[in-house]
C-alpha cells in the first residue's frame, strides 16, 4: 500500500498502479492550509515497520497519534519527523507523544533540529543518505555520519504547492522532501527530474546507489509531502 496526497496527477497514480501498489489518497484535512492539507508527511511517519498516523487519517493498523493538527506552524509539524535509518531528526518540542515513545522504544538516536518542518527538508534516499537544500541541516546530518548531497537552495523555486480548489500555485515554495520519494528500489519524482537537477547531480547521485529513476518529463514539480510505502 501507498501513502498519497489524493490531489496527486492521475499520470502519476496510474504509474505507481502499474508498479503493482494500491494507492490509499488523503484526503483534505480543514484544520491546516490548503498548501499542505493533505501532504502525506504532515499527517503520516514511518518509523520501522509502523506508521503512526493523526487522528483524522484511518489508515489500516496503523497507531493513531495524540496530536490534532492545527493550522499554522508549529502546531502542524507534530508528524513531520524524518527518519534514516536508526536516526529520528526533528523539532523535538513539538513531536507528537506517541511518536516519543515509540523512538525511546526502538532506541532511535534523535537529532534535534530547529526546522520543524524536517521531513519537508529532507529526502532520504537510503539508509545513510540524504538529499537537502539547507545548508544548516546538512551540516547536522553530515556530522552524524550521514552521506548528504547538498543542492542549491534556489532550485526550491521550481517545486509548486497547490493554493486551493483549482489546483493553482500557491506563491510558497515547496520543499526537496516533498517531490523525491524512495520505494524499493527506484526514487519517485513527482514531476520533471531535471528541473532540480543542476549538472546531473541528482541523477548520478541515484544511479551511485543503482536507483532506478521515475519522474515524469515536461510536468511540473509538485510538492505532495512525498510518499510512504507501508
Amino acid at each position: 500500500m501507498i501513502i498519497v496526497d489524493y490531489r496527486m496527477r492521475e499520470i502519476e497514480k496510474e504509474k505507481l498502479k502499474e508498479l503493482g501498489y494500491k494507492l490509499f489518497e488523503i484526503n483534505y484535512n480543514n484544520n491546516l492550509y490548503y498548501e499542505i492539507s493533505s501532504h502525506v508527511d504532515i499527517h503520516c511517519c514511518k518509523i520501522d515497520k509502523f506508521i503512526i498516523t493523526s487522528p483524522n487519517i484511518n489508515y489500516p493498523n496503523s497507531i493513531i497519534g495524540n496530536t490534532v493538527l492545527k493550522s499554522h506552524y508549529p502546531f502542524d509539524i507534530a508528524y513531520n519527523v524524518c527518519i534514516i535509518n536508526k536516526y529520528a531528526i526533528h523539532n523535538f518540542n513539538y513531536t507528537d507523544s506517541k511518536i516519543m515513545e515509540l523512538l525511546e522504544n526502538l532506541n532511535y538516536k534523535k537529532i534535534h533540529i530547529n526546522q520543524g518542518y524536517s521531513k519537508c527538508s529532507i529526502a532520504v534516499v537510503d539508509e545513510n543518505s540524504a538529499i537537502v537544500t539547507d545548508s544548516k541541516i546538512a551540516n547536522i546530518l553530515s556530522k552524524n555520519g550521514i552521506n548528504v548531497l547538498l543542492l542549491d537552495s534556489n532550485i526550491i523555486k521550481n517545486i509548486h504547492l497547490y493554493k486551493n480548489n483549482n489546483l493553482k500555485y500557491s506563491e510558497m515554495n515547496g520543499f526537496i522532501g516533498g517531490v523525491i520519494s524512495r520505494i524499493d528500489n527506484f526514487v519517485f519524482i513527482s514531476g520533471d527530474l531535471t528541473l532540480i537537477d543542476q549538472n546531473n547531480q541528482l541523477r548520478n547521485f541515484f544511479n551511485k546507489r543503482n536507483l532506478k529513476i521515475i519522474d515524469f518529463p515536461g510536468l511540473d514539480l509538485i510538492d505532495y509531502g512525498g510518499i510512504i510505502n507501508s
